[in-house]
């Protein structure tokens, strides 16, 4: 399973659709995560969509991204938890102690987003407040 990160120095990048980074963790067989980073090229919902399934991206985190882009890589069978923040290393630790769903992670006005089994729109990760 490959997890990918949208990222901005050591931060997660406040929107997907504009990021140029993602720093991908794969397992490595020895119960540790390879780390690579990786440049994104394209930058319409399209040309972004088909480099993340032609590096068979599994799981995406990233601050926030457009019902499009989002759309579209659920129907290619990718996770998107959208409209997190933070650290790479605590958004990534977070996500492997399922803690994502913490006020800490969510960009300002998306706290409510995780609360209450089954309310989560689009595979658990808009922001119910757009």
């Amino acid at each position: 399973m490959k997890i990918a990160l949208s990222i901005w120095k050591d931060c997660i990048s406040t929107v997907f659709d504009s990021a140029d980074q993602l720093l991908i963790f794969e397992p490595d067989g020895t119960g540790g995560c390879k780390r690579t980073t990786i440049k994104l090229i394209s930058t319409d919902v399209q040309g972004r969509a088909s480099e993340m399934k032609e590096r068979h991206i599994d799981v995406l985190i990233c601050g926030a991204i457009s019902r499009p882009l989002e759309n579209l890589l659920g129907s290619l069978g990718m996770r998107v938890f959208a409209f997190v923040r933070g650290s790479v290393e605590d958004v990534w630790t977070a996500y492997q102690n399922n803690r994502l769903e913490q006020a800490i992670f969510s960009l300002p006005g998306c706290r409510g987003r995780w609360a209450g089994a089954g309310r989560n729109r689009m595979r658990g990760s808009r922001c119910p407040w757009r």
